[in-house]
């Protein structure tokens, strides 16, 4: 097998993984029906995966890495803080709506039967990236004083992934968009943002661009 080859056989291999993660969950399936899912049997995928546990954090692994790639684009752009923070979460909802790879990815981390699979703790690294960007928001806008800004990072994680799963259960996503602006405009009042109609309307729009 050329490297060419199975570096296409290993995409396929994670594609069809990823619609049966997110169609069925991780319980559910198995290596047979994503082999299935190629025509092809669970020995011919041995060579690039041996175990579904394997794959699960092949997707994990993959969906984590992005968001710092995207990050450093946004920073290239010349946005910090709540800018920042606001038109990552509109790129977030686009891909979580239209990647497959993404949403297998978010259910993994948020299967109650995976306690005993090996994959990254799910949530830390997004915690993170909020509390930077809501330290560096400090210096544009006047935070509340006293604010807690590792406990508003953790809430504000908290209820965008509580936005995510109610949008994908009840439209499918569809509107996501319109779910995240909504929730934009909720809570920058309360992190210091007097008027935050425009810069939600503008970062929705310019978040198309990523």
């Amino acid at each position: 097998m050329t490297q060419a080859r199975g570096a296409a056989r290993r995409e396929e291999i994670v594609l069809a993984a990823a619609e049966e993660f997110d169609e069925l969950g991780y319980a559910a399936s198995s290596l047979s029906s994503i082999a299935a899912r190629l025509d092809r049997t669970k020995g011919a995928m041995s060579y690039h995966f041996s175990a579904k546990e394997q794959l699960a954090r092949e997707l994990v692994v993959r969906h984590n890495g992005q968001w710092g790639e995207v990050l450093d684009r946004i920073r290239a752009d010349g946005l910090i803080g709540l800018e920042a923070m606001v038109l990552l979460s509109f790129i977030v909802a686009a891909r979580f709506r239209d990647d497959v790879l993404v949403r297998a990815a978010v259910r993994l981390q948020h299967d109650a039967g995976l306690r005993d699979v090996d994959l990254p703790t799910p949530f830390v690294g997004w915690t993170k990236i909020t509390l930077d960007l809501l330290t560096e928001a400090g210096a544009s806008v006047t935070l509340p004083s006293g604010l807690d800004l590792p406990g508003a990072a953790e809430v504000l994680v908290e209820a965008f992934t509580g936005l995510q799963q109610v949008a994908h259960r009840l439209t499918g996503a569809r509107d996501i968009h319109a779910r995240v602006e909504r929730y934009w405009l909720l809570v920058l009042p309360g992190l210091g943002v007097a008027d935050p109609k425009q810069l939600v309307t503008r970062l929705r729009a310019e978040s198309q661009r990523y």
